[in-house]
């Protein structure tokens, strides 16, 4: 993937690997030339706790957008610019790339469960939120620096459905959400993720929402 990328600095999180990611990450930077840095945590502490250290260290660094681009290599990094643009030109706080607006995700290898499920639980999170998203489940998203200021995402959750938190966030705070299409690749090793705890995440946030109104404060 690290070829592919357009000229930006890229933050790679080592979130506890003990398959020498980092060493691999920091070599393939050096001999490409790219501006990487690698965070590592000692211990594996969650997707989302990985994603707070990136976003973390992205506004420490002065950046004017923050990019989440998940490493599995089912989104493509040349739609990069697609996705900083409404960003950089002001006309977003946030933009979401999602593989359900392009109508192409099923032809692209969607696998028919997941397509569904990705359906049918943005439907109910828009139901239950009162917003309009096209997905909540997606790989490919840009913040503002401003939208990560606004967003107190360090008491978001440390799993995997942070993404979705962000986005709730980003709706309840009023903030401008861009929605842009994005293809995607499905192979081996698309995706690691264990469908049933990431279920159970999802019904904690709605019954929270439900009990208690918005409490991401």
């Amino acid at each position: 993937m690290l070829p592919r990328l357009p000229r930006a600095a890229v933050l790679l999180v080592d979130d506890g690997s003990s398959d020498g990611t980092a060493a691999a990450a920091a070599a393939a930077g050096q001999r490409l030339g790219l501006d990487l840095r690698v965070l590592p945590h000692l211990a594996n502490r969650g997707y989302g706790a990985a994603q707070k250290t990136g976003l973390k260290a992205a506004l420490e660094s002065g950046c004017r957008a923050a990019v989440l681009l998940h490493a599995d290599g089912q989104y493509a990094p040349e739609e990069l610019p697609a996705i900083t643009a409404p960003v950089f030109s002001g006309a977003a706080d946030v933009c979401v790339g999602s593989r359900l607006l392009s109508g192409q995700a099923r032809q692209q290898g969607m696998p028919f469960a997941r397509y569904w499920a990705n359906r049918g639980l943005t439907a109910l999170e828009n139901l239950v939120f009162g917003l309009d998203f096209a997905e909540y489940h997606t790989g490919y998203l840009a913040y503002s620096a401003g939208a990560l200021r606004a967003i107190r995402f360090d008491t978001l959750t440390d799993k995997f459905h942070f993404d979705g938190e962000m986005l709730l966030c980003s709706g309840k705070l009023g903030l401008r959400v861009a929605q842009v299409p994005v293809s995607a690749y499905y192979g081996p090793g698309s995706s690691s993720l264990a469908p049933l705890p990431y279920l159970a995440e999802i019904a904690g946030v709605l019954f929270k929402y439900l009990r208690r109104g918005y409490f991401f404060q």
